[in-house]
């Protein structure tokens, strides 16, 4: 019996979804190909049908995860510019969702392993990088003269605060820095 017609696509979509949570969950150094692909129940075969080699894999692992982003998405037509971007910093610094182990930013959960990694991974993480401030930039720009510099600092904010709050035990003191992010991008963002 032959496969479906989207059964390459599905295949595809399952490794990428399934090496992004092994990635964040345990690192690239300690994820295989074997456990990414037992996890979707496929072989080696089927991986080797879609990606040259796991650093491949890692690199559109995350541009697969920022495109799951909320953030990525586009912005709900009975929503203002600025109501979308101040809903986008909320839910991005939320406590309970930023602490989520597959929760999908790959700027934030990547950000100190790619500087190891080789041209095409560190490629793929600018490209999600500067699309989302490029995205915040954008939206900021109507309604305000935002420039280009307090997109970049708000960027890096974010995914800064998201990535040190997951590392922290404190559950008070990871609530104030999240809070004390938002409050600072919401004013630089002028949202107030």
């Amino acid at each position: 019996m032959p496969y479906p017609r989207d059964h390459a696509a599905r295949s595809r979509e399952k490794l990428l979804a399934n090496a992004y949570k092994l990635f964040i969950s345990q690192g690239y150094d300690a994820t295989s190909i074997d456990e990414i692909t037992e996890g979707c129940q496929l072989t080696r075969g089927a991986f080797y049908g879609h990606f040259k080699s796991k650093s491949q894999l890692y690199s559109e692992a995350i541009v697969h995860a920022a495109r799951q982003s909320r953030l990525a998405g586009d912005k709900p037509q009975q929503l203002n510019n600025k109501t979308w971007i101040r809903e986008l910093l909320a839910s991005y610094l939320d406590k309970d969702t930023s602490a989520k182990p597959d929760w999908p930013c790959p700027l934030a959960f990547f950000a100190t392993d790619i500087a190891h990694r080789k041209a095409q991974v560190r490629g793929a993480y600018t490209n999600a990088f500067a699309s989302m401030s490029t995205h915040i930039l954008e939206q900021a720009r109507t309604y305000s003269q935002c420039s280009e510099a307090t997109a970049l600092a708000v960027t890096v904010m974010l995914i800064g605060a998201v990535a040190v709050a997951r590392t922290l035990a404190d559950e008070e003191l990871r609530r104030r820095l999240l809070e004390s992010c938002e409050q600072i991008a919401v004013a630089q963002l002028q949202l107030a």
